[in-house]
């Protein structure tokens, strides 16, 4: 028969190995899906264009927006949820992650759609609209996660 403290001993054991798992992966957010309206190259153009501005496009950050906006409380809160759930079994690292990486991903569509300075009035003529981060959708799209090894 065990005592109660090898039980314990063989929990913080569990959690160790728990928190070892989570410890390999990372989560990765950004323009990494591949859609038919740009090539990878003209996607990683369009993300530093509109993230850091030109001499003729204000910056846009929809990255840096969406880090800002949302570090501090909704992922912070989300990953601890999520930690919480790999250490009682609940979920897997890889799934935690998928739930972060998720979470983050909605974050920063929703920073697309809000994000300012509006278009100046010559392209909002030629778009039709004053929706600054979209124009075929393709940035938009392109938005995902990515869980991979650290």
């Amino acid at each position: 028969m065990s005592s109660g403290a090898e039980e314990v001993l063989k929990r913080l054991a569990l959690q160790k190995r728990r928190l070892k798992q989570l410890n390999q992966s990372e989560v990765s957010v950004g323009a990494i899906k591949s859609v038919p309206e740009h090539t990878p190259e003209e996607l990683q153009k369009i993300v530093r264009y509109n993230e850091f501005g030109t001499n003729k496009i204000p910056a846009r950050s929809f990255l840096r927006g969406s880090v800002y906006r949302n570090s501090k409380y909704g992922w912070r809160y989300v990953s601890r949820e999520a930690v919480k759930g790999v250490l009682s079994g609940q979920l897997t690292s890889g799934k935690a992650y998928k739930l972060i990486g998720e979470r983050m991903v909605e974050d920063v569509r929703h920073q697309i759609d809000i994000v300012s300075p509006h278009n100046a009035p010559s392209t909002i003529k030629k778009k039709g609209r004053d929706q600054p981060l979209v124009d075929t959708g393709g940035l938009y799209r392109s938005i995902d996660k990515e869980v991979r090894p650290r």
